[in-house]
């Protein structure tokens, strides 16, 4: 999801972006509402199945009061990859008609994701960013412990039962979740594997154009191999209840900050 809106990001700043018609960046604390966790040692028991099949979450992409375009994420369906039955991961984002005259956006990554294990198999994007366009493919294979990309037919060593780019989001979904403390688990990126944190802020109630939610509020702590590359912060705002759902979330980034707010939804 971080990657396809970074498309949307980047239009922002690009050559010929009409910058005389975006707000002045956003210099409030987007935590400002947050009632961060006061250290009782609470957790959010893991919930029995967040991710089913037919989930389908569409996001409005906005830069202080500008609409950018839309993000969606999507789990269509369970197929079988290598034999082995998998969840169909997609996170898709597309920049509007006013951002596409000048920088058209069309990104899409997706996970083939082991319903079972809960790790990735298989790791695909697709960007189209102005008039930049590139493909990868990432294979997992645990056998080899190897993270075989195709395209440039080189491997990596991975541990066993890691995330990808994608993925790690969803796995998140399905972890028990201490307020004030963090979850940590194996994640591959941009020939890299490294554990990586996600931390448990607090909770927040917030109202999108999908409904009014109750939410706990996480924060993935993004290294080297991640799209900001420590430039910046992503807060992410999910359902407080079975589904862990995300319904808000926000980035912090030299422009600015940026906002996907949930818009639609069908649960699957």
């Amino acid at each position: 999801m971080l990657l396809c809106v970074a498309g949307l990001l980047a239009a922002m700043r690009a050559p010929g972006a009409p910058t005389d018609q975006l707000p002045p960046p956003d210099t409030t604390d987007i935590l400002n509402a947050v009632q961060l966790a006061s250290g009782t040692g609470e957790v959010l028991p893991a919930p029995a199945r967040p991710i089913r099949a037919g989930e389908y979450l569409k996001f409005s992409v906005r830069y202080g009061f500008i609409s950018a375009g839309d993000a969606y994420l999507e789990v269509p369906e369970v197929k079988k990859y290598e034999g082995k039955p998998v969840f169909t991961l997609r996170a898709r984002a597309e920049s509007n008609k006013f951002f596409s005259t000048f920088y058209k956006v069309r990104n899409q990554v997706e996970s083939y994701w082991d319903t079972t294990g809960h790790y990735s198999r298989r790791y695909y994007e697709s960007r189209h960013e102005g008039g930049y366009t590139e493909q990868n493919e990432i294979k997992f294979d645990y056998d080899r412990g190897e993270a075989v990309y195709t395209k440039e037919n080189q491997s990596f060593a991975i541990p066993d039962n890691c995330q990808d780019a994608l993925s790690s989001f969803y796995f998140t979904r399905t972890q028990a979740l201490p307020l004030g403390g963090s979850v940590v688990f194996d994640y591959h990126a941009s020939h890299r594997s490294q554990p990586i944190e996600v931390r448990v802020l607090g909770r927040q109630k917030v109202d999108t154009p999908a409904g009014t939610f109750n939410c706990v509020v996480i924060e993935p702590i993004l290294g080297a191999a991640g799209v900001f590359k420590n430039q910046g912060r992503l807060v992410i705002w999910l359902t407080d209840d079975d589904r862990r759902l995300p319904v808000m979330m926000k980035s912090k980034v030299t422009i600015g900050a940026i906002s996907v707010v949930l818009t639609e939804m069908r649960p699957g």
